[in-house]
C-alpha cells in the first residue's frame, strides 16, 4: 500500500535535529514574508489558485509554517506524510491547482536556505526535497477513496437522514433522532459514536470538497451542540460523584470542541465530577484551573496538528509541577490519529481514539 510504504520511507531517511528546529521557529517572520511576497508575486499565481484571494495563500503559508514547525520539532513524519495529501485534496477542492504545490514547496526550500544557517538548512531541505519528489504520489492519495470501517454499520441509513435534516438546519428533526437512538439499547454510545461523530466527520469531508460553505459547516456543528445539551439531563446520572475530579479541556487556538464535550458528558454519567472548559483555553488559566481543583486526570482534546506544541507545553508545565505530580493527562482527537506514538512524544501518559476508550483508560488509571 503507497500510504504504508511513504511512512516506512520517510521515517527511515528523514530527521531533523532540535537546534534546526528551533531555527526555523525563530526565523518564523522572515520565512513568511520571503514565501509570501515570492509565491504571490508569481507570474501564474492568479491561475494556480484558481482565482482565489491572497488572503488564503497567506492563511495556508501560516498554517503550513505552524504544521513543519511541529512535523520538526517531535520529527512526526507519519503526521507529515497522513496530513499532505488531506491539504491537497482540500485546496484542490477550492479551485488550487496541484501545480501551486510544488511551487510554495521551492520557494520554502528558497526562504530556508537563505535565513537558516548552512547545516540547519540542510537538514530541513531534505524534508522539502522528499515532498518534492513525492508530489506525484501525494496527489494519488489526495484523489484516493477513504478506507474507513464503519464501527456501526446498522445506523448507516439513520445517518443519511440525520445528515440531510442537520444540513437544512432542522434541529427538531435532528433532536428527534437523537432521542429515538438513545433509547436503544447502548443508546448514548450509539448516539455519540455511532451517529453525531461519523456525520459530523462527513460535515468535514463536504467542507473540504467545498461542497458547503464555512457558514454551513458552523451551523451543523452549533445544532450539534443544542442536541447535545438537548438530550444531556437522560443520562443517567449518578446522585453524586464517586470517581474523583477531571478537567477536560481543547488545546490552546483549538476551536472544536465537540469531541471534548462528548467525553465529559460520558465521564459524568461514569460517575466523574468534571469541568469542562471548551474550546481554545489559555494555557495559562488552564494551569490556574489545574492547581485549584488537582483533578485526578487532565484530558486534552486536540484537532490541528499546528498545535501540538501548545499540548507539549501544558503537559511539560503539569509534570514540572510538585502539586499536580499524581495528575494524569491523556490525549485524543484528529491529530493523535496522524500519528500512533506522538502522544509519547509530547510526554501524555496516554491516548484514546474516542470518548468511550478514554473511559476505559481513566478507569484502569
Amino acid at each position: 500500500m503507497m500510504l504504508d510504504e511513504l511512512i516506512k520511507d520517510v521515517q527511515k531517511s528523514l530527521f531533523v535535529s532540535p537546534r534546526s528546529a528551533s531555527q526555523y521557529i525563530l526565523k518564523k517572520e522572515s520565512l513568511m514574508e520571503y514565501v509570501n511576497t515570492t509565491v504571490l508575486s508569481h507570474p501564474q499565481i492568479v491561475h494556480l489558485i484558481g482565482g482565489n484571494t491572497f488572503s488564503m495563500v497567506r492563511d495556508n503559508h501560516s498554517n503550513h509554517w505552524g504544521f513543519m514547525a511541529n512535523v520538526f520539532q517531535f520529527n512526526s513524519y507519519e503526521m507529515l506524510v497522513r496530513m499532505v495529501p488531506w491539504v491537497y485534496r482540500t485546496y484542490r477542492a477550492h479551485g488550487f491547482s496541484f501545480d501551486y504545490f510544488p511551487l510554495e514547496l521551492e520557494t520554502w526550500k528558497q526562504a530556508v536556505g537563505k535565513f537558516l544557517d548552512a547545516s540547519s538548512a540542510d537538514e530541513i531541505i531534505t524534508v522539502y526535497d522528499w515532498m518534492l519528489r513525492n508530489h506525484g504520489k501525494m496527489i494519488s492519495l489526495s484523489e484516493a477513496p477513504s478506507d474507513a470501517t464503519d464501527r456501526y454499520p446498522r445506523l448507516a441509513k439513520d445517518r443519511k437522514v440525520f445528515l440531510s435534516h442537520l444540513l437544512a438546519a432542522d434541529f427538531r428533526k435532528c433532536l428527534s433522532m437523537a432521542n429515538e437512538i438513545l433509547q436503544q439499547e447502548n443508546g448514548q454510545e450509539l448516539l455519540y459514536l455511532g451517529l453525531i461523530q461519523p456525520v459530523m466527520a462527513e460535515i468535514g469531508r463536504l467542507w473540504e470538497q467545498d461542497e458547503i460553505s464555512v457558514a454551513e459547516e458552523h451551523l451543523a456543528t452549533s445544532v450539534v451542540g443544542r442536541i447535545l445539551a438537548g438530550v444531556y439531563n437522560q443520562w443517567p446520572m449518578p446522585k453524586q460523584p464517586s470517581r474523583g475530579k477531571a478537567v477536560v479541556t481543547s488545546a490552546p487556538n483549538e476551536f472544536h470542541e465537540l469531541g471534548g464535550r462528548m467525553l465529559s458528558d460520558i465521564l459524568e454519567a461514569d460517575g466523574w465530577d468534571v469541568l469542562f472548559l471548551g474550546a481554545n483555553t489559555p494555557a495559562v488559566e488552564l494551569m490556574k484551573i489545574l492547581r485549584k481543583t488537582k483533578p485526578r486526570f487532565l484530558a486534552i482534546s486536540l484537532t490541528m496538528p499546528f498545535n501540538v506544541d501548545k499540548v507539549a507545553a501544558i503537559i511539560a508545565t503539569v509534570k514540572e509541577s510538585a502539586d499536580l505530580s499524581q495528575t494524569k493527562i491523556i490525549v485524543g482527537g484528529p491529530a493523535f490519529h496522524w500519528d500512533a506514538d506522538l502522544w509519547r512524544r509530547i510526554d501524555a501518559d496516554a491516548w484514546a481514539e474516542d470518548p468511550h476508550a478514554a473511559l476505559k483508560q481513566v478507569n484502569q488509571w
